[in-house]
């Protein structure tokens, strides 16, 4: 199989678990803030927390196919989700609470820019450790 084509692969792959993480967080942040009230930069940092484990487990096992010990490629995940969760909540208060935009706009936003960051450092950190050479 071709250094591409395996890239490619792991990139839908990564696809598939972000689009599930994706729904689990706007799902929880949905409720939150429409069913309680809650404010839409508090209730994004709950729904991205809740969407790490969807993440983790699909990335560790779907994605990147890990053979990474879990006690080494949680905290490698773990500092990479946090990076992503602190750049999320960034992207939530400009937006909503500065800018005053729809909490969805602000939404689109991370949805897109977030996992990019996610992808890339994540492949290095957490789950390919061992083969540098690897796309």
């Amino acid at each position: 199989m071709s250094k591409l084509y395996a890239t490619f692969m792991r990139l839908f792959r990564f696809g598939i678990v972000g689009v599930a993480a994706t729904v689990t967080h706007a799902g929880v942040l949905w409720v939150l803030v429409e069913s309680v009230s809650m404010r839409p930069s508090l209730a994004t940092v709950i729904g991205f927390l809740i969407a790490f484990n969807v993440s983790y487990f699909g990335h560790y096992y779907f994605t990147f196919r890990s053979t990474e010990p879990h006690r080494r490629a949680l905290p490698g995940f773990a500092a990479t989700a946090t990076a992503g969760a602190v750049l999320n909540w960034l992207i939530f208060v400009i937006a909503t609470d500065f800018l005053q935009i729809n909490y969805w706009i602000a939404f689109g936003v991370a949805v897109v820019t977030v996992p990019i960051f996610v992808f890339f450092v994540s492949r290095r950190v957490a789950f390919d450790r061992k083969d540098p050479s690897d796309p």
